[in-house]
């Protein structure tokens, strides 16, 4: 069976806990951008959307986004991303 994480551990050498702890961030074909272990919202701005990580900011620009669904853990942005950036 398929197992990204244990994948991309043995490829990078990083640890198995490192990779599944604290944030994920996952691009679906410009359209979503699903993250997993965020902190809070900085900016929502029409074109632009700065997302707060436990260490560091994601920022997500492009149009017509839009938080589709927000929970505790989770957040999913819909709309034309152009770039996504980490700081």
């Amino acid at each position: 069976m398929f197992n990204f994480f244990e994948d991309i551990s043995n490829l990078t050498g990083l640890p198995f806990d490192y990779l599944t702890k604290g944030f994920r961030v996952i691009n679906l074909s410009n359209r979503a951008v699903y993250v997993e272990g965020y902190k809070g919202l900085i900016d929502t701005e029409s074109g632009e959307m700065n997302i707060k990580l436990k260490k560091g900011v994601i920022k997500l620009t492009g149009k017509n986004l839009k938080i589709k669904n927000l929970n505790i853990e989770t957040l999913l942005v819909v709309g034309e991303i152009q770039t996504i950036e980490m700081n």
